[in-house]
């Protein structure tokens, strides 16, 4: 058993709040940490990438005293709880008195954090960063490979279980260098084209991007791989749950939740 704050220094050791703090005093917006604090015996945790109204019962079920979530529970102000949807799984979650922390920016740029995983996911040499925040740690991969397009989406069936991907361009295309943005990193990817961060880069991976990019990025000779949101973050939030599930001693059980609907 730990207390919260105990706890969350494991997940602070692997992915540090200090990183989502210092993207916010750059432009970005998070709301990173502990979000709801209830209780101070933290004895079953249940990882889930949304703190969503299933995630909730799944915690029930399994008798967990704790949530960790990806996506910021609360990411924005509000100003009701429980009566629109986007706020039913935090009243649910406030009901059933269970703590939720939310580890967001700061794990998306962590060392080996969800953009590394999706690169690595993606069987990816040599990878780089291509937004620097400090010495190994930023937002953007660039790598290595020696695939071609078809070749990736079934190394993406096979280790993000997933079935939904978007494709433009020419799929017999042999890819030598690739980038990969976790989430919807489709904004940072336009930044990078425009300042030359991603030329010669052969395809991008990431999701949720506008038609406007698409039609950019292919008429600039880039081949784009789409996952879903989920996805593209969920494999990486799983390897982060391994980690720290490596990390707690006896008395605290961790335990994995995939809601596959999104997959």
């Amino acid at each position: 058993m730990y207390k919260l704050e105990e706890f969350f220094a494991i997940l602070d050791e692997i992915a540090p709040i200090k990183y989502s703090y210092a993207l916010v005093d750059k432009g970005e917006y998070d709301n990173s940490g502990i979000i709801v604090a209830q209780h101070d015996n933290v004895k079953r945790v249940l990882f889930s990438l949304d703190l969503s109204i299933d995630a909730v019962k799944k915690a029930k079920s399994n008798n967990c005293d704790t949530i960790v979530t990806h996506h910021p529970a609360i990411y924005r102000p509000i100003k009701s709880i429980g009566v629109s949807d986007d706020t039913a799984a935090l009243s649910s979650a406030v009901k059933e008195g269970l703590n939720v922390i939310s580890m967001h920016l700061n794990l998306d740029v962590a060392a080996y954090g969800i953009d590394r995983s999706l690169a690595e996911g993606l069987e990816g040499k040599n990878i780089e960063i291509l937004d620097v925040l400090e010495n190994g740690v930023g937002y953007g991969r660039k790598f290595e490979s020696d695939k071609t397009v078809s070749q990736l989406k079934e190394i993406i069936k096979r280790n993000f279980k997933t079935q939904r991907t978007l494709f433009y361009g020419d799929k017999n295309r042999l890819i030598k260098t690739a980038a990969c943005f976790c989430g919807g990193g489709s904004s940072h990817a336009e930044k990078m084209l425009s300042n030359g961060k991603l030329a010669n880069v052969d395809l991008i991976v990431t999701s949720d991007m506008p038609h406007h990019l698409i039609k950019r990025f292919t008429e600039a000779g880039i081949n784009l791989i789409l996952l879903t949101h989920y996805a593209a973050e969920n494999y990486g939030f799983k390897k982060f749950y391994e980690k720290v599930k490596a990390k707690t001693t006896a008395g605290c059980e961790v335990l994995f939740f995939e809601d596959r609907k999104f997959m």
